[in-house]
């Protein structure tokens, strides 16, 4: 037996009247055993014992491990001594996690049990000194001193079929001290795969290229970052979204491909296992079921770290509150366009229906078996080697993007990470992708305003023009004029309400509530900021009246009926 004394470690929780939960028994930082058990049950401690007592150098055991499961057992009883509070920072998620002190990840390894085929999860950590480790995924991780890291959650164990996406063999070389693969060389050969199998539009082409590449770059070393941009795939049948989700498939880090999986589902699979969402045939989130509610809930908050998706769970006779991390990079594709909120958050990447005479239809994505997987092995090592090493550097690298607001978080993370390349040895990817940035962005703004606002704008600077006075009712009579189908079931008041965002309201002379004070500035103001062609000429904003004001001069139209 070792001199270093045995410790239990128990992440359990009671729930009707059972202490249940990931037992582990440690020496010093060597785990020796860990199962899921009822740390209440005498028959539960005493097969842990046994099992540890059955480990190699632990013979004798059973007694010392079987007494400190009963000194564990009393302090969660009873309350252990305070150990004062944790700082959140010190808690770090099991698939990927990157800090000053060490980069890990995880990955799904199959062995035989018992003469079975079997599951287990195995942590890669690379230290702050350059030292590399593989050990079992634990509870926590002992850093210098007394200092440690907490993994939460703790996923279930994998299935013994489940894809690991780091080949064994290439996952040895790197903790044998095998090189960081040359980044610019896998930025090179991830845009070749994606050029090879997709027709892009021809004068957009680069862009998309080198966005989608850096995009799956980042899907290794997101949780860095504050915010982890989501890629939309737009276009009609037919225009190839589904073969570039195939083939994000083969490249992300953990994919996670859905077109059907409900929200609980969903919100779940996202806590346990994280990884990139690859969500296809999105049209349904345009749906107002409960359900496509819930998803669409869950997509708006995952775009940020610490997103979460809150559900009651029962607890015996009552419910609690229960958070399920679902912050991760996300990818959606449909031929319909996404709802505002979520079109904010994504960079929309048009697609392109193949020309006639394509090859690239024709080719299948795996005639090269080892083109995808050497590109999966490159990127994990990339991770735990000089990409993870300057990832939290990325963060800060806000002189690389000039965009603002909302558009900065969506692509500072790759500008960021092209700026890298650049100094890397790569020719012009931050070039590249700021042209293909101040393209998506403007376009982009279609997606974000909806029709019936930019309608509504129109008329709206069109009075300015007329020098009228209109009210919400006259507004929506004009509306109804140009596009029935789209205004229908509107009345004033949503008309009135729907200004009201843009900071435009009514005045009330009488009983009349009308529009007397627009300036053209204002409207000019508006058409810049959402780039709108609202009809305003620059120059007008030199001269500033408002409609009242204007019409005021003039005979020929005054202000005449009440609102609708």
């Amino acid at each position: 037996m070792s001199d270093q004394q045995m410790t239990i470690i128990a992440d359990v929780h009671q729930n009707n009247g059972r202490m249940k939960g990931r037992v582990e028994a440690r020496r010093g930082k060597e785990l020796i055993h860990a199962d899921t058990i009822d740390l209440g049950s005498a028959i539960s401690r005493t097969r842990f014992s046994r099992a540890v007592a059955k480990c190699p150098g632990c013979d004798g055991a059973e007694a010392e491990v079987g007494a400190l499961l009963l000194e564990r057992l009393d302090e969660l009883t009873h309350g252990a001594t305070p150990q004062g509070s944790l700082d959140i920072q010190a808690i770090v998620r099991p698939e990927l996690f990157i800090t000053p002190h060490l980069i890990g990840l995880s990955v799904p390894e199959c062995y035989i049990d018992d003469g079975k085929p079997a599951g287990r999860w195995r942590l890669c950590l690379r230290w702050g000194d350059g030292r590399r480790e593989v050990q079992p995924l634990a509870h926590c991780i002992d850093l210098s001193g007394d200092a440690r890291l907490w993994v939460h959650p703790n996923p279930a164990e994998p299935s013994p079929n489940t894809l690991a996406g780091w080949h064994p063999r290439a996952r040895q070389a790197w903790a044998d001290g095998a090189e960081s693969p040359d980044p610019v060389h896998v930025y090179q050969r991830i845009g070749a795969a994606v050029e090879r199998f997709i027709d892009l539009p021809p004068e957009h082409s680069r862009g998309i290229i080198a966005t989608v590449s850096l995009w799956t770059m980042l899907s290794y070393i997101y949780p860095a970052f504050p915010a982890v941009p989501y890629l939309f795939m737009g276009g009609p049948w037919g225009s190839g979204k589904t073969r570039m989700f195939d083939v994000l498939g083969r490249l992300v880090f953990r994919p996670l491909t859905s077109s059907n999986m409900t929200a609980p589902a969903l919100f779940r699979t996202l806590h346990d296992r994280g990884g990139t969402l690859l969500l296809d045939e999105a049209e349904r989130l345009r749906e107002s079921t409960p359900d496509v509610g819930e998803i669409k809930s869950i997509l708006l908050s995952g775009y940020r770290r610490g997103g979460r998706a809150t559900r009651l769970e029962p607890v015996g006779d009552s419910f609690r509150p229960v958070e399920f991390d679902v912050f991760g990079p996300k990818a959606l594709a449909c031929v319909a366009g996404l709802p505002a909120a979520l079109a904010s958050r994504c960079i929309h990447v048009g697609m392109f229906r193949a020309p006639p005479g394509s090859e690239k239809p024709k080719r299948r994505l795996d005639e090269d078996p080892l083109l995808w997987s050497d590109l999966r092995d490159d990127l994990h090592a990339l991770t735990l080697g000089l990409m993870g090493e300057v990832a939290l550097d990325l963060v800060g690298r806000a002189d690389v993007c000039g965009l603002s607001g909302r558009d900065y978080e969506l692509w500072q993370p790759l500008m960021a990470l092209a700026s890298w390349l650049d100094g890397a040895g790569a020719e012009n990817v931050l070039a590249t992708v700021t042209a293909h940035a101040e393209y998506a962005v403007d376009a982009g703004r279609d997606e974000q305003t909806p029709d019936t606002d930019e309608l509504i704008l129109k008329l709206l600077a069109e009075t300015v023009n007329d020098l009228t006075c209109p009210t919400p009712g006259e507004l929506l009579g004009k509306a109804l004029q140009e596009e029935p189908a789209l205004f229908q079931r509107w009345t004033p008041r949503t008309v009135s309400n729907l200004l009201r965002r843009y900071g435009i309201r009514p005045n009330k002379s009488g009983n009349r509530r009308a529009y007397r004070d627009v300036t053209p500035a204002m409207l000019l103001r508006i058409q810049r900021a959402y780039s709108l062609d609202m009809g305003i000429p620059d120059d007008e904003a030199r001269h500033p009246p408002s409609v009242a004001s204007l019409a005021s001069l003039s005979s020929e139209n005054p202000p005449e009926g009440g609102e609708k």
